[in-house]
């Protein structure tokens, strides 16, 4: 899927550009533009398996890690790996964090807390260690998507995404247009509801889990 491409597409499902015509200079911009807005707005609604992925923080004697490799959008689980075997560390709230008396106990994390900022987050984990051999935090993330910056980027998204994609794109530039999107909406909303329904992990889990915030 190619950033212009999908701007194009959208514009003619509205009526703005012919079927026979390309989009001008200012309609591929501000659709541009309109396509990283809405690219954002489908990552609000629901977790997206096709974003998650995992890194590794090498382990020092530190308390905090910032910043990380990546600029996570949340971290879903932690694992201590440790001479080859991982074991899941319990995600706690910032209001849990800072409720414990001393920040610097030492052995093996066991717990982790991660403060998003606006630009980088810091990981926390406690206890710290006493000293550092090799151990690492395996962290499952779910990244951030990438907007285009070009019209000749491809978009972040899977290609079975491609038809959920145009056609919210257009009932967004609808409304930017002053047009009527009567035609195109619900079909956006439909396309958008089945790839992220299809998104979702095909087991289910019953018993204890933290709530994660």
């Amino acid at each position: 899927m190619i950033a212009g491409d999908i701007v194009e597409d959208a514009l003619r499902k509205i009526g703005v550009v012919a079927g026979d015509e390309p989009a001008n200079a200012d309609q591929s911009q501000s659709g541009l533009r309109a396509l990283g807005r809405f690219l954002r707005s489908i990552q609000n609604r629901e977790p997206d398996l096709w974003l998650a992925t995992e890194m590794d923080i090498v382990l020092t004697t530190a308390a905090a890690y910032a910043p990380l490799p990546a600029h996570p959008r949340k971290i879903n689980a932690a694992r201590l790996v440790r001479a080859g075997v991982e074991t899941p560390m319990m995600e706690i709230t910032r209001e849990e964090y800072d409720a414990l008396p001393v920040k610097t106990t030492t052995g093996l994390p066991s717990m982790w807390y991660f403060d998003r900022q606006r630009n980088d987050g810091t990981l926390y984990v406690w206890p710290v260690m006493a000293a550092a051999n090799g151990e690492i935090v395996r962290l499952t993330y779910e990244r951030a998507i990438r907007v285009p910056d070009d019209v000749s980027d491809r978009v972040d998204a899977p290609d079975e995404w491609e038809e959920a994609i145009v056609y919210g794109l257009a009932a967004r530039l609808a409304d930017d247009y002053g047009v009527d999107g009567s035609r195109v909406t619900p079909r956006a909303e439909d396309e958008i509801r089945r790839v992220l329904s299809r998104d979702r992990e095909g087991s289910m889990f019953f018993g204890e889990r933290h709530a994660r915030y």
